[in-house]
């Protein structure tokens, strides 16, 4: 990298940390706005997440960056839903180690503009801070766009990553391999519908990310709806048998055969069906929100020293390339962001019942 590229990138870091905003002890915003290379990594490939961080160092250039993953027990569910005026909702929950969330959008010159949610813990470590300049930058977030675990784009099609109990997908058929967080990346960025990821996700090798198995759950504006998941290194796609069916995904395989010796969320999924059904498949924004916080987490992790609890609640409109969240699972605080706006919030009043009346 030449003296006028590093000027480039040092002032897009220092443009994208400018951006950096804490809007309450739950949630921090972004803009990002260095080059984080997609199309060259894809071409390239990515079977872990050193060999993309290290891309991404070169990308940015700033060798000292690098997350701080742990492996820990996850949570999550997902529902796609319509609301009365028939626009397709994707309902979520991320459920992991307690820890704020950041909110990043980006704009790539060659693809979609999207917002999308990062957990500090799994890729930022809390927003640990490191020096650069003699001042005190929180570095770590410039590995936001693939560190996103959900997100929708300003087409509508909305993706999320869910963790399964099983031995983690480490596909070799010959085709260029693509990490967990990578995929999800590329779909946001490249992918208009449902039929575009599923076609994107089959022309890669998929390895999952952080020794555990996950499977993905899309919507887009116009109802389309499944569920990616790989059982044995072979990729499956779930779709609902008929609109009034429901699409709900937990912690375990839906795929007949699929390993769920260890699976978990079989009560959260049975919930989130039955108020499915007893809806018709139709809810506002504000109910499926609900649903979502009568189903968040919050236990005491067996054997490592802290709690497992929904970090974010997420209510996706594909139909205006929306994301109404509530995060740490505080409902009288519930915002609403769009794809094509970058670090705008509108807050909105409260979720929870008892606000309501």
């Amino acid at each position: 990298m030449d003296a006028h590229m590093r000027a480039d990138a040092k002032l897009l870091r220092e443009q994208t940390l400018s951006t950096l905003k804490q809007v309450d002890e739950n949630l921090w915003i972004m803009q990002y706005r260095c080059d984080y290379g997609l199309r060259e990594l894809l071409q390239a490939g990515s079977k872990d997440l050193l060999g993309t961080v290290r891309f991404l160092q070169r990308q940015v250039d700033y060798p000292f960056l690098f997350p701080d993953p742990f492996k820990q027990a996850g949570g999550c569910s997902a529902f796609s839903v319509v609301n009365e005026a028939g626009e397709p909702l994707m309902g979520r929950n991320f459920d992991y180690k307690q820890a704020p969330v950041l909110v990043v959008w980006t704009a790539p010159e060659d693809g979609y503009r999207s917002v999308a949610a990062v957990d500090h813990t799994m890729m930022l470590h809390g927003m640990k801070h490191l020096t650069l300049g003699g001042a005190k930058k929180p570095m770590r977030v410039l590995v936001a766009p693939y560190a996103s675990m959900d997100g929708v784009n300003e087409k509508g099609l909305a993706c999320a990553i869910l963790q399964i109990k099983a031995k983690p997908t480490k596909q070799n058929t010959g085709k260029t391999p693509i990490m967990t967080s990578v995929a999800l990346r590329a779909a946001l960025d490249t992918c208009a519908t449902v039929e575009e990821a599923i076609r994107l996700f089959s022309s890669y090798d998929m390895h999952d990310l952080l020794g555990v198995a996950y499977h993905y759950v899309f919507t887009d504006a116009s109802g389309d709806s499944a569920v990616v998941e790989y059982v044995d290194n072979e990729m499956h796609v779930l779709r609902q048998e008929t609109p009034y069916d429901p699409l709900v995904a937990a912690n375990y395989f839906l795929t007949p055969g699929g390993d769920n010796t260890r699976g978990k969320g079989w009560d959260r999924y049975e919930r989130i069906c039955k108020a499915y059904c007893d809806a018709g498949g139709v809810m506002s924004e504000t109910a499926a929100m609900d649903l979502l916080s009568r189903n968040r987490l919050y236990y005491h992790h067996k054997t490592l020293p802290h709690m497992v609890t929904t970090l974010w609640s997420e209510v996706f409109n594909c139909a205006a390339g929306s994301m109404l969240m509530c995060a740490g699972m505080d409902y009288s605080k519930p915002y609403r962001f769009y794809a094509d706006r970058p670090c705008e919030i509108e807050p909105l009043p409260c979720i929870r019942r008892e606000c309501r009346g």
